[in-house]
Protein backbone atom coordinates (compact mmCIF):
# COMPACT_ATOMS: atom_id res chain seq x y z
CA UNK A 1 0.00 0.00 0.00
CA UNK A 2 3.07 2.26 -0.09
CA UNK A 3 2.12 3.73 -3.46
CA UNK A 4 -1.34 4.83 -2.25
CA UNK A 5 0.00 6.44 0.92
CA UNK A 6 2.44 8.46 -1.19
CA UNK A 7 -0.11 9.39 -3.87
CA UNK A 8 -2.77 10.76 -1.55
CA UNK A 9 -0.84 13.84 -0.30
CA UNK A 10 0.29 14.61 -3.85
CA UNK A 11 -3.29 14.74 -5.10
CA UNK A 12 -4.39 16.84 -2.14
CA UNK A 13 -1.52 19.25 -2.74
CA UNK A 14 -2.28 19.49 -6.45
CA UNK A 15 -6.02 20.04 -6.05
CA UNK A 16 -5.61 22.62 -3.28
CA UNK A 17 -3.00 24.65 -5.16
CA UNK A 18 -4.37 24.76 -8.70
CA UNK A 19 -7.67 26.57 -8.38
CA UNK A 20 -6.48 29.62 -10.30
CA UNK A 21 -3.63 28.02 -12.26
CA UNK A 22 -3.31 28.34 -16.02
CA UNK A 23 -2.29 25.55 -18.35
CA UNK A 24 1.26 25.43 -19.73
CA UNK A 25 1.65 24.52 -23.40
CA UNK A 26 4.50 22.16 -24.20
CA UNK A 27 5.02 20.83 -27.70
CA UNK A 28 5.23 17.17 -28.71
CA UNK A 29 6.31 16.44 -32.28
CA UNK A 30 6.63 12.67 -32.52
CA UNK A 31 3.51 10.99 -31.08
CA UNK A 32 1.60 11.90 -34.27
CA UNK A 33 4.57 12.96 -36.44
CA UNK A 34 3.46 16.60 -36.19
CA UNK A 35 3.79 19.49 -33.75
CA UNK A 36 0.96 19.38 -31.21
CA UNK A 37 0.48 20.96 -27.82
CA UNK A 38 1.25 18.23 -25.32
CA UNK A 39 -2.27 18.59 -23.90
CA UNK A 40 -3.71 17.68 -27.34
CA UNK A 41 -1.74 14.45 -27.80
CA UNK A 42 -3.99 11.38 -27.71
CA UNK A 43 -1.34 9.07 -26.25
CA UNK A 44 0.48 8.50 -22.98
CA UNK A 45 3.74 10.44 -23.24
CA UNK A 46 6.58 11.62 -21.03
CA UNK A 47 8.90 14.47 -22.06
CA UNK A 48 12.25 15.29 -20.48
CA UNK A 49 14.06 18.46 -21.51
CA UNK A 50 17.78 19.06 -20.92
CA UNK A 51 17.19 20.73 -17.56
CA UNK A 52 15.02 17.79 -16.44
CA UNK A 53 17.78 15.35 -17.42
CA UNK A 54 20.42 17.28 -15.47
CA UNK A 55 18.18 17.69 -12.42
CA UNK A 56 17.48 13.95 -12.11
CA UNK A 57 21.22 13.11 -12.05
CA UNK A 58 20.65 9.61 -13.42
CA UNK A 59 23.71 7.38 -13.78
CA UNK A 60 22.95 6.54 -17.42
CA UNK A 61 20.13 6.52 -19.96
CA UNK A 62 18.47 3.26 -18.79
CA UNK A 63 18.44 4.51 -15.19
CA UNK A 64 16.81 7.76 -16.35
CA UNK A 65 14.13 6.00 -18.41
CA UNK A 66 13.34 3.64 -15.53
CA UNK A 67 12.02 6.62 -13.53
CA UNK A 68 9.16 7.10 -16.00
CA UNK A 69 5.74 5.38 -15.95
CA UNK A 70 5.39 2.01 -17.65
CA UNK A 71 9.13 1.22 -17.86
CA UNK A 72 11.16 -1.38 -15.98
CA UNK A 73 14.67 -2.73 -16.53
CA UNK A 74 16.65 -5.94 -16.19
CA UNK A 75 20.39 -5.29 -15.98
CA UNK A 76 23.19 -7.79 -16.54
CA UNK A 77 25.52 -5.80 -14.32
CA UNK A 78 26.25 -2.07 -14.17
CA UNK A 79 27.00 0.77 -16.58
CA UNK A 80 27.94 -0.43 -20.05
CA UNK A 81 26.58 -3.96 -19.60
CA UNK A 82 23.54 -5.35 -21.39
CA UNK A 83 20.20 -3.89 -20.28
CA UNK A 84 16.69 -5.06 -21.14
CA UNK A 85 13.96 -2.40 -21.26
CA UNK A 86 10.32 -3.47 -20.99
CA UNK A 87 7.77 -0.81 -21.93
CA UNK A 88 4.29 -1.76 -20.72
CA UNK A 89 5.49 -5.35 -20.47
CA UNK A 90 6.64 -5.61 -24.09
CA UNK A 91 9.92 -7.27 -25.03
CA UNK A 92 13.00 -5.07 -25.43
CA UNK A 93 12.67 -5.25 -29.21
CA UNK A 94 9.07 -4.02 -29.04
CA UNK A 95 10.22 -0.43 -28.43
CA UNK A 96 11.48 1.59 -31.39
CA UNK A 97 14.36 3.96 -30.60
CA UNK A 98 14.78 7.06 -32.78
CA UNK A 99 17.89 9.22 -32.40
CA UNK A 100 17.51 12.52 -34.25
CA UNK A 101 14.74 10.88 -36.28
CA UNK A 102 16.86 7.88 -37.33
CA UNK A 103 16.06 4.27 -36.40
CA UNK A 104 18.71 3.06 -33.99
CA UNK A 105 19.75 -0.48 -33.19
CA UNK A 106 21.23 -3.63 -34.59
CA UNK A 107 19.43 -5.62 -37.29
CA UNK A 108 20.85 -8.86 -35.86
CA UNK A 109 19.50 -8.37 -32.32
CA UNK A 110 16.61 -6.06 -33.18
CA UNK A 111 17.26 -3.64 -30.30
CA UNK A 112 19.36 -0.61 -29.36
CA UNK A 113 22.04 -0.92 -26.65
CA UNK A 114 20.72 1.96 -24.54
CA UNK A 115 23.41 1.59 -21.88
CA UNK A 116 25.97 2.94 -24.37
CA UNK A 117 23.96 6.01 -25.43
CA UNK A 118 25.65 8.93 -23.58
CA UNK A 119 23.32 11.09 -21.50
CA UNK A 120 25.72 13.99 -21.99
CA UNK A 121 24.75 14.12 -25.67
CA UNK A 122 20.99 14.30 -25.14
CA UNK A 123 18.92 17.49 -25.39
CA UNK A 124 15.40 16.04 -25.20
CA UNK A 125 13.64 12.69 -24.70
CA UNK A 126 10.07 11.80 -25.62
CA UNK A 127 8.69 8.44 -24.50
CA UNK A 128 5.45 7.45 -26.25
CA UNK A 129 3.72 4.51 -24.56
CA UNK A 130 1.46 2.33 -26.69
CA UNK A 131 1.81 1.11 -30.29
CA UNK A 132 2.89 3.60 -32.94
CA UNK A 133 3.33 1.17 -35.84
CA UNK A 134 0.76 3.09 -37.91
CA UNK A 135 3.20 6.02 -37.86
CA UNK A 136 6.60 4.31 -37.64
CA UNK A 137 6.16 0.70 -38.79
CA UNK A 138 7.75 -2.41 -37.31
CA UNK A 139 9.43 -2.34 -33.89
CA UNK A 140 6.96 0.22 -32.46
CA UNK A 141 4.70 -2.47 -30.99
CA UNK A 142 5.03 -1.28 -27.37
CA UNK A 143 6.03 2.33 -27.96
CA UNK A 144 8.70 4.73 -29.17
CA UNK A 145 11.64 6.41 -27.43
CA UNK A 146 12.64 9.58 -29.29
CA UNK A 147 16.05 11.09 -28.48
CA UNK A 148 17.17 14.51 -29.73
CA UNK A 149 20.84 15.36 -29.33
CA UNK A 150 22.38 18.64 -28.17
CA UNK A 151 21.58 21.72 -30.26
CA UNK A 152 21.79 24.72 -27.93
CA UNK A 153 23.81 27.95 -28.02
CA UNK A 154 27.05 28.75 -26.21
CA UNK A 155 29.60 26.44 -24.62
CA UNK A 156 29.11 24.04 -21.73
CA UNK A 157 31.73 21.93 -19.96
CA UNK A 158 30.82 19.12 -17.57
CA UNK A 159 33.10 17.02 -15.35
CA UNK A 160 31.99 13.92 -13.49
CA UNK A 161 33.51 11.53 -10.93
CA UNK A 162 32.10 8.81 -8.72
CA UNK A 163 32.28 5.39 -7.14
CA UNK A 164 33.62 2.30 -8.92
CA UNK A 165 36.25 4.43 -10.68
CA UNK A 166 33.67 6.49 -12.58
CA UNK A 167 35.08 9.54 -14.42
CA UNK A 168 33.77 11.58 -17.35
CA UNK A 169 34.22 14.87 -19.18
CA UNK A 170 32.24 16.40 -22.04
CA UNK A 171 32.06 19.68 -23.94
CA UNK A 172 29.12 20.99 -25.99
CA UNK A 173 29.43 23.99 -28.34
CA UNK A 174 26.81 25.93 -30.28
CA UNK A 175 27.17 29.07 -32.39
CA UNK A 176 24.77 31.07 -34.60
CA UNK A 177 26.48 32.75 -37.57
CA UNK A 178 23.75 34.61 -39.41
CA UNK A 179 21.65 31.99 -41.18
CA UNK A 180 24.08 29.20 -40.21
CA UNK A 181 23.84 27.28 -36.92
CA UNK A 182 26.83 25.14 -35.88
CA UNK A 183 26.87 22.55 -33.09
CA UNK A 184 29.41 20.08 -31.82
CA UNK A 185 29.87 17.89 -28.77
CA UNK A 186 32.69 15.70 -27.47
CA UNK A 187 32.91 13.41 -24.48
CA UNK A 188 34.73 10.62 -22.69
CA UNK A 189 33.69 8.42 -19.79
CA UNK A 190 34.98 5.32 -18.05
CA UNK A 191 34.53 3.19 -14.95
CA UNK A 192 36.34 0.29 -13.30
CA UNK A 193 32.96 -1.24 -12.45
CA UNK A 194 32.44 -4.27 -10.22
CA UNK A 195 32.38 -8.06 -10.59
CA UNK A 196 29.20 -8.73 -12.57
CA UNK A 197 28.86 -12.46 -11.77
CA UNK A 198 30.22 -14.38 -8.81
CA UNK A 199 32.33 -17.49 -9.40
CA UNK A 200 33.12 -16.96 -13.10
CA UNK A 201 35.87 -14.41 -13.62
CA UNK A 202 36.76 -12.60 -10.38
CA UNK A 203 37.59 -9.21 -11.83
CA UNK A 204 35.99 -5.81 -12.23
CA UNK A 205 33.81 -5.40 -15.29
CA UNK A 206 34.07 -1.81 -16.41
CA UNK A 207 33.73 0.23 -19.58
CA UNK A 208 35.19 3.10 -21.61
CA UNK A 209 33.31 5.35 -24.03
CA UNK A 210 34.08 8.19 -26.43
CA UNK A 211 31.65 10.21 -28.52
CA UNK A 212 31.62 13.18 -30.91
CA UNK A 213 28.96 15.03 -32.87
CA UNK A 214 29.19 17.67 -35.59
CA UNK A 215 26.07 19.38 -36.99
CA UNK A 216 25.21 22.35 -39.19
CA UNK A 217 21.85 23.90 -40.09
CA UNK A 218 21.28 26.56 -42.75
CA UNK A 219 18.15 28.67 -43.24
CA UNK A 220 17.40 29.71 -46.84
CA UNK A 221 14.42 30.84 -48.92
CA UNK A 222 14.19 27.25 -50.20
CA UNK A 223 13.85 25.86 -46.68
CA UNK A 224 16.00 24.78 -43.75
CA UNK A 225 18.83 22.36 -44.52
CA UNK A 226 20.79 20.39 -41.95
CA UNK A 227 23.64 17.90 -41.92
CA UNK A 228 24.99 15.87 -39.02
CA UNK A 229 27.69 13.32 -38.30
CA UNK A 230 28.12 11.52 -35.01
CA UNK A 231 30.30 8.70 -33.73
CA UNK A 232 30.05 6.79 -30.48
CA UNK A 233 32.56 4.07 -29.59
CA UNK A 234 33.53 2.16 -26.50
CA UNK A 235 34.58 -1.04 -24.80
CA UNK A 236 32.82 -2.92 -22.02
CA UNK A 237 33.62 -6.04 -20.00
CA UNK A 238 31.20 -8.73 -18.87
CA UNK A 239 31.06 -12.23 -17.39
CA UNK A 240 29.54 -15.21 -19.16
CA UNK A 241 29.34 -18.97 -18.67
CA UNK A 242 29.48 -19.47 -22.48
CA UNK A 243 32.90 -19.55 -24.14
CA UNK A 244 35.90 -17.34 -23.43
CA UNK A 245 34.67 -14.01 -24.79
CA UNK A 246 34.27 -11.50 -21.96
CA UNK A 247 34.73 -8.10 -23.60
CA UNK A 248 32.90 -6.14 -26.26
CA UNK A 249 33.80 -3.31 -28.60
CA UNK A 250 30.94 -1.02 -29.67
CA UNK A 251 30.92 1.46 -32.54
CA UNK A 252 27.95 3.49 -33.76
CA UNK A 253 28.31 5.93 -36.62
CA UNK A 254 25.61 7.89 -38.45
CA UNK A 255 25.25 10.48 -41.21
CA UNK A 256 22.06 12.55 -41.50
CA UNK A 257 20.94 15.04 -44.15
CA UNK A 258 17.62 16.81 -43.74
CA UNK A 259 15.38 19.46 -45.27
CA UNK A 260 12.29 21.30 -43.99
CA UNK A 261 10.08 23.80 -45.78
CA UNK A 262 6.91 25.62 -44.71
CA UNK A 263 4.66 27.66 -47.02
CA UNK A 264 1.21 28.80 -45.93
CA UNK A 265 -0.72 25.72 -44.82
CA UNK A 266 1.79 23.16 -46.19
CA UNK A 267 4.82 21.89 -44.30
CA UNK A 268 7.26 19.42 -45.83
CA UNK A 269 10.30 17.60 -44.54
CA UNK A 270 12.68 14.96 -45.83
CA UNK A 271 15.58 13.08 -44.25
CA UNK A 272 18.23 10.76 -45.62
CA UNK A 273 20.42 8.82 -43.21
CA UNK A 274 23.02 6.09 -43.08
CA UNK A 275 24.01 4.42 -39.85
CA UNK A 276 26.40 1.66 -38.83
CA UNK A 277 26.12 -0.51 -35.72
CA UNK A 278 29.23 -2.56 -34.93
CA UNK A 279 29.57 -4.79 -31.87
CA UNK A 280 32.44 -7.24 -31.57
CA UNK A 281 32.74 -9.69 -28.70
CA UNK A 282 36.22 -11.02 -28.03
CA UNK A 283 38.36 -12.94 -25.56
CA UNK A 284 41.72 -14.70 -25.39
CA UNK A 285 40.68 -17.45 -27.84
CA UNK A 286 37.98 -16.02 -30.13
CA UNK A 287 36.50 -12.96 -31.78
CA UNK A 288 32.86 -12.51 -32.97
CA UNK A 289 32.04 -9.38 -35.01
CA UNK A 290 28.48 -8.32 -35.84
CA UNK A 291 28.31 -5.29 -38.12
CA UNK A 292 24.98 -4.04 -39.50
CA UNK A 293 24.21 -1.01 -41.61
CA UNK A 294 20.91 0.77 -42.18
CA UNK A 295 20.07 3.28 -44.90
CA UNK A 296 16.80 5.19 -44.55
CA UNK A 297 14.78 7.82 -46.38
CA UNK A 298 11.75 9.65 -44.95
CA UNK A 299 9.47 12.20 -46.53
CA UNK A 300 6.28 13.64 -45.11
CA UNK A 301 3.91 16.54 -45.82
CA UNK A 302 1.54 18.22 -43.36
CA UNK A 303 -1.40 20.13 -44.79
CA UNK A 304 -3.67 22.31 -42.64
CA UNK A 305 -7.02 21.80 -44.38
CA UNK A 306 -8.63 24.18 -41.88
CA UNK A 307 -7.96 25.59 -38.44
CA UNK A 308 -9.42 22.41 -36.97
CA UNK A 309 -8.25 19.72 -39.40
CA UNK A 310 -4.70 18.66 -40.23
CA UNK A 311 -3.74 15.94 -42.74
CA UNK A 312 -0.38 14.19 -42.97
CA UNK A 313 1.04 11.72 -45.49
CA UNK A 314 4.47 10.36 -46.25
CA UNK A 315 6.78 7.60 -47.43
CA UNK A 316 9.44 5.61 -45.58
CA UNK A 317 12.12 3.39 -47.10
CA UNK A 318 14.93 1.61 -45.32
CA UNK A 319 17.34 -1.26 -45.92
CA UNK A 320 19.09 -3.40 -43.31
CA UNK A 321 22.35 -5.10 -44.19
CA UNK A 322 24.47 -7.53 -42.16
CA UNK A 323 27.85 -6.46 -43.50
CA UNK A 324 30.04 -8.71 -41.39
CA UNK A 325 29.36 -11.33 -38.75
CA UNK A 326 31.05 -14.03 -36.75
CA UNK A 327 28.58 -16.55 -38.20
CA UNK A 328 27.09 -17.04 -41.65
CA UNK A 329 23.48 -15.90 -42.24
CA UNK A 330 21.38 -17.44 -45.03
CA UNK A 331 20.14 -13.92 -45.85
CA UNK A 332 22.01 -10.74 -45.00
CA UNK A 333 19.89 -7.91 -46.44
CA UNK A 334 16.25 -6.84 -46.48
CA UNK A 335 14.32 -3.79 -47.61
CA UNK A 336 11.16 -2.20 -46.21
CA UNK A 337 8.97 0.24 -48.16
CA UNK A 338 6.03 2.03 -46.59
CA UNK A 339 3.27 4.58 -47.17
CA UNK A 340 1.49 6.25 -44.26
CA UNK A 341 -1.25 8.81 -43.77
CA UNK A 342 -3.22 10.31 -40.92
CA UNK A 343 -5.54 13.09 -39.81
CA UNK A 344 -5.89 15.10 -36.61
CA UNK A 345 -9.10 17.02 -35.80
CA UNK A 346 -9.57 19.51 -32.98
CA UNK A 347 -13.17 20.74 -32.87
CA UNK A 348 -14.63 22.46 -29.82
CA UNK A 349 -14.10 20.01 -26.94
CA UNK A 350 -13.33 17.04 -29.21
CA UNK A 351 -10.00 15.64 -30.37
CA UNK A 352 -9.99 12.92 -33.04
CA UNK A 353 -7.10 11.15 -34.72
CA UNK A 354 -6.71 8.34 -37.23
CA UNK A 355 -3.73 6.89 -39.07
CA UNK A 356 -2.88 3.97 -41.30
CA UNK A 357 0.33 2.54 -42.75
CA UNK A 358 1.20 -0.14 -45.29
CA UNK A 359 4.65 -1.78 -45.07
CA UNK A 360 6.02 -3.98 -47.84
CA UNK A 361 8.97 -6.18 -46.85
CA UNK A 362 11.09 -8.61 -48.84
CA UNK A 363 10.17 -11.56 -46.63
CA UNK A 364 6.58 -10.99 -45.50
CA UNK A 365 4.89 -9.01 -48.22
CA UNK A 366 2.39 -6.36 -47.14
CA UNK A 367 1.57 -5.59 -43.50
CA UNK A 368 -1.18 -3.08 -42.68
CA UNK A 369 -1.36 -1.23 -39.37
CA UNK A 370 -3.77 1.40 -38.10
CA UNK A 371 -4.56 3.63 -35.11
CA UNK A 372 -7.77 5.35 -33.96
CA UNK A 373 -8.03 7.71 -31.00
CA UNK A 374 -10.57 10.14 -29.55
CA UNK A 375 -10.49 12.62 -26.69
CA UNK A 376 -13.07 14.85 -25.02
CA UNK A 377 -12.52 17.82 -22.69
CA UNK A 378 -15.44 17.46 -20.31
CA UNK A 379 -14.23 20.32 -18.06
CA UNK A 380 -11.47 22.91 -17.96
CA UNK A 381 -8.03 21.22 -17.70
CA UNK A 382 -9.64 17.74 -17.92
CA UNK A 383 -9.33 15.27 -20.82
CA UNK A 384 -10.66 11.75 -21.20
CA UNK A 385 -9.37 9.75 -24.16
CA UNK A 386 -9.42 6.28 -25.68
CA UNK A 387 -7.48 4.59 -28.46
CA UNK A 388 -7.07 1.30 -30.30
CA UNK A 389 -4.20 0.36 -32.58
CA UNK A 390 -2.67 -2.53 -34.50
CA UNK A 391 1.07 -3.19 -34.72
CA UNK A 392 3.52 -5.80 -35.94
CA UNK A 393 7.18 -6.71 -35.47
CA UNK A 394 9.26 -8.58 -38.01
CA UNK A 395 11.66 -11.28 -36.71
CA UNK A 396 15.30 -10.23 -36.43
CA UNK A 397 18.15 -11.71 -38.46
CA UNK A 398 19.16 -13.68 -35.37
CA UNK A 399 15.61 -15.06 -35.03
CA UNK A 400 15.54 -16.11 -38.67
CA UNK A 401 19.02 -17.12 -39.70
CA UNK A 402 21.41 -17.58 -36.77
CA UNK A 403 23.20 -20.87 -37.55
CA UNK A 404 21.97 -23.75 -35.42
CA UNK A 405 19.20 -21.79 -33.73
CA UNK A 406 17.45 -19.68 -36.40
CA UNK A 407 13.98 -20.37 -37.76
CA UNK A 408 13.36 -19.02 -41.27
CA UNK A 409 9.66 -19.98 -41.03
CA UNK A 410 8.86 -17.44 -38.31
CA UNK A 411 5.87 -15.14 -38.85
CA UNK A 412 5.83 -11.51 -37.68
CA UNK A 413 4.44 -10.82 -34.21
CA UNK A 414 1.14 -8.91 -34.31
CA UNK A 415 -0.81 -7.04 -31.67
CA UNK A 416 -3.99 -5.15 -30.93
CA UNK A 417 -3.75 -2.58 -28.13
CA UNK A 418 -6.44 -0.62 -26.28
CA UNK A 419 -6.11 2.31 -23.89
CA UNK A 420 -8.47 4.46 -21.82
CA UNK A 421 -7.11 7.42 -19.85
CA UNK A 422 -8.12 10.54 -17.95
CA UNK A 423 -5.81 13.46 -17.25
CA UNK A 424 -5.76 16.83 -15.51
CA UNK A 425 -3.08 19.41 -16.42
CA UNK A 426 -2.37 22.88 -15.03
CA UNK A 427 0.70 25.10 -14.70
CA UNK A 428 1.91 23.70 -11.38
CA UNK A 429 1.25 20.02 -12.02
CA UNK A 430 -1.23 17.44 -13.09
CA UNK A 431 -1.95 13.75 -13.13
CA UNK A 432 -2.88 10.98 -15.55
CA UNK A 433 -4.53 7.64 -14.93
CA UNK A 434 -4.40 5.16 -17.84
CA UNK A 435 -5.60 1.59 -18.36
CA UNK A 436 -4.03 -0.42 -21.19
CA UNK A 437 -4.22 -3.90 -22.68
CA UNK A 438 -2.23 -5.46 -25.51
CA UNK A 439 -2.94 -8.84 -27.08
CA UNK A 440 0.11 -10.26 -28.92
CA UNK A 441 -0.34 -13.02 -31.50
CA UNK A 442 2.42 -15.25 -32.93
CA UNK A 443 4.64 -14.30 -30.01
CA UNK A 444 8.23 -15.34 -30.77
CA UNK A 445 9.62 -17.37 -27.90
CA UNK A 446 12.80 -19.45 -27.68
CA UNK A 447 11.88 -23.12 -27.38
CA UNK A 448 14.33 -25.13 -25.24
CA UNK A 449 13.22 -28.40 -26.88
CA UNK A 450 13.87 -27.48 -30.51
CA UNK A 451 16.54 -24.95 -29.43
CA UNK A 452 15.25 -22.28 -31.77
CA UNK A 453 12.63 -19.47 -31.66
CA UNK A 454 9.05 -20.50 -32.43
CA UNK A 455 5.67 -18.78 -32.97
CA UNK A 456 4.17 -20.90 -30.26
CA UNK A 457 2.24 -18.68 -27.89
CA UNK A 458 0.08 -15.66 -27.33
CA UNK A 459 0.60 -13.08 -24.65
CA UNK A 460 -1.62 -10.63 -22.84
CA UNK A 461 -0.10 -7.44 -21.44
CA UNK A 462 -2.38 -5.28 -19.33
CA UNK A 463 -2.15 -2.82 -16.53
CA UNK A 464 -2.71 0.60 -15.04
CA UNK A 465 -0.38 3.61 -15.01
CA UNK A 466 -0.69 6.51 -12.63
CA UNK A 467 1.54 9.59 -12.72
CA UNK A 468 1.22 12.82 -10.74
CA UNK A 469 3.31 15.98 -10.40
CA UNK A 470 2.51 18.68 -7.85
CA UNK A 471 4.34 21.96 -7.21
CA UNK A 472 3.64 23.97 -4.07
CA UNK A 473 5.91 26.99 -3.93
CA UNK A 474 9.50 25.71 -3.91
CA UNK A 475 8.46 22.10 -3.17
CA UNK A 476 7.89 19.59 -6.00
CA UNK A 477 6.63 16.02 -5.72
CA UNK A 478 6.49 13.46 -8.51
CA UNK A 479 5.13 9.93 -8.42
CA UNK A 480 4.82 7.27 -11.12
CA UNK A 481 3.17 3.91 -10.37
CA UNK A 482 2.56 0.99 -12.74
CA UNK A 483 0.47 -2.11 -12.10
CA UNK A 484 1.38 -4.68 -14.76
CA UNK A 485 -0.07 -8.09 -15.52
CA UNK A 486 1.66 -10.20 -18.18
CA UNK A 487 0.66 -13.71 -19.16
CA UNK A 488 1.80 -16.31 -21.66
CA UNK A 489 -1.63 -17.57 -22.63
CA UNK A 490 -0.27 -20.94 -23.75
CA UNK A 491 1.48 -21.87 -20.51
CA UNK A 492 -0.42 -19.58 -18.12
CA UNK A 493 2.91 -18.30 -16.76
CA UNK A 494 3.72 -14.61 -16.45
CA UNK A 495 6.47 -13.24 -18.68
CA UNK A 496 10.04 -13.12 -17.41
CA UNK A 497 11.59 -10.10 -15.70
CA UNK A 498 8.38 -8.07 -15.53
CA UNK A 499 7.43 -6.94 -12.00
CA UNK A 500 3.76 -6.59 -11.20
CA UNK A 501 4.32 -3.36 -9.25
CA UNK A 502 6.79 -0.54 -9.87
CA UNK A 503 6.80 2.84 -8.17
CA UNK A 504 9.05 5.89 -8.46
CA UNK A 505 8.75 8.80 -6.03
CA UNK A 506 10.73 12.04 -5.98
CA UNK A 507 10.52 14.99 -3.57
CA UNK A 508 12.55 18.13 -4.34
CA UNK A 509 12.99 21.35 -2.35
CA UNK A 510 14.51 24.55 -3.75
CA UNK A 511 16.20 27.24 -1.62
CA UNK A 512 17.49 29.97 -3.93
CA UNK A 513 20.86 28.59 -5.18
CA UNK A 514 20.50 25.23 -3.39
CA UNK A 515 18.17 22.34 -4.16
CA UNK A 516 17.89 18.88 -2.61
CA UNK A 517 15.85 15.81 -3.48
CA UNK A 518 15.11 12.34 -2.19
CA UNK A 519 13.91 9.42 -4.30
CA UNK A 520 12.38 6.01 -3.64
CA UNK A 521 12.20 3.31 -6.34
CA UNK A 522 10.21 0.17 -5.61
CA UNK A 523 9.90 -3.00 -7.68
CA UNK A 524 8.03 -6.17 -6.72
CA UNK A 525 9.29 -9.72 -7.34
CA UNK A 526 9.95 -10.99 -10.88
CA UNK A 527 9.67 -14.38 -12.56
CA UNK A 528 13.03 -15.30 -14.15
CA UNK A 529 12.05 -18.45 -16.05
CA UNK A 530 11.97 -22.15 -15.25
CA UNK A 531 15.58 -22.65 -16.43
CA UNK A 532 17.04 -19.90 -14.24
CA UNK A 533 18.94 -20.83 -11.08
CA UNK A 534 16.25 -18.93 -9.17
CA UNK A 535 12.87 -18.81 -10.87
CA UNK A 536 11.82 -15.87 -8.67
CA UNK A 537 13.79 -12.80 -7.62
CA UNK A 538 12.51 -10.83 -4.66
CA UNK A 539 11.31 -7.25 -4.76
CA UNK A 540 13.27 -4.30 -3.41
CA UNK A 541 13.18 -0.58 -2.62
CA UNK A 542 16.11 1.70 -3.45
CA UNK A 543 16.56 5.12 -1.87
CA UNK A 544 18.52 8.01 -3.33
CA UNK A 545 19.60 11.46 -2.21
CA UNK A 546 20.77 14.38 -4.35
CA UNK A 547 21.95 18.00 -4.06
CA UNK A 548 22.60 20.80 -6.53
CA UNK A 549 24.25 24.11 -5.67
CA UNK A 550 24.71 27.04 -8.06
CA UNK A 551 28.13 28.37 -7.00
CA UNK A 552 28.01 31.12 -9.63
CA UNK A 553 25.50 31.97 -12.38
CA UNK A 554 27.56 29.85 -14.79
CA UNK A 555 28.81 27.18 -12.36
CA UNK A 556 26.73 24.40 -10.78
CA UNK A 557 27.86 21.57 -8.50
CA UNK A 558 25.74 18.43 -8.23
CA UNK A 559 26.01 15.35 -6.00
CA UNK A 560 23.93 12.20 -5.76
CA UNK A 561 23.99 9.01 -3.72
CA UNK A 562 22.31 6.01 -5.35
CA UNK A 563 21.24 2.91 -3.40
CA UNK A 564 21.64 4.91 -0.22
CA UNK A 565 21.00 1.94 2.10
CA UNK A 566 23.34 -0.40 0.15
CA UNK A 567 20.55 -2.80 -0.81
CA UNK A 568 21.69 -6.13 -2.25
CA UNK A 569 19.37 -7.00 -5.14
CA UNK A 570 19.22 -8.41 -8.68
CA UNK A 571 16.99 -7.73 -11.68
CA UNK A 572 18.50 -10.49 -13.85
CA UNK A 573 19.22 -13.87 -12.30
CA UNK A 574 22.87 -14.25 -11.33
CA UNK A 575 23.95 -10.71 -12.21
CA UNK A 576 25.12 -8.39 -9.47
CA UNK A 577 24.13 -4.74 -9.25
CA UNK A 578 25.83 -1.68 -7.79
CA UNK A 579 25.79 -1.07 -4.06
CA UNK A 580 25.80 2.38 -2.47
CA UNK A 581 27.57 4.77 -4.83
CA UNK A 582 28.32 8.48 -4.97
CA UNK A 583 28.49 10.67 -8.05
CA UNK A 584 29.76 14.28 -8.27
CA UNK A 585 29.47 16.56 -11.30
CA UNK A 586 30.51 20.11 -12.10
CA UNK A 587 28.76 22.03 -14.89
CA UNK A 588 30.26 25.23 -16.26
CA UNK A 589 28.62 27.37 -18.96
CA UNK A 590 31.54 29.16 -20.59
CA UNK A 591 29.35 31.54 -22.65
Amino acid sequence: MLQFRLAAPLLLTLCSATTMAESVERINIHASRTALAEADVLASISVLEREDILARQAADLPALLAQLPGINLSRDGGRGQSTGLYLRGGNTGYTLVLIDGVRAGSATTGAKALSMVPLELIERIEVIRGPRAAWYGADALAGVIVISTRQGQGAELQLNAGSYGQAAADLALGQQLGALQLNSAFGYSRADGFDVRDGLDPDRDGYQQRFAKFAAALTTVAGDFNAQFDINSGTYQYDTAWGTEDQGDVLHRSYIFGWQYAADQLQQQAQLSRSLDDETSFGPDSRSPFVTEREEFNYQANLALSEALNWLAGVNWYSEDVQRSGVGYLESRRINRALFSGVHLKQDSWLLEGSTRRDLTDQYGANNTWQLAAGYRFAEHWLVRTSRGAAFKAPTFNDLYYPGSGNAELAPERSIADEIAVSYQVANGGFELAWFETQVQDLIQFDMTSFRPENISRARLSGVEFAVTAELGSLTQQLAYTLLNTKNQLSGQRLVRRPKHTLHWRLEQQWQALSAFVTADYQSDTYQGDFASRSELGGFTLWGLGLAYQLQPALTLRAKVDNLLDKQYQTSDGYNTAGVNLNLSLQYRLF
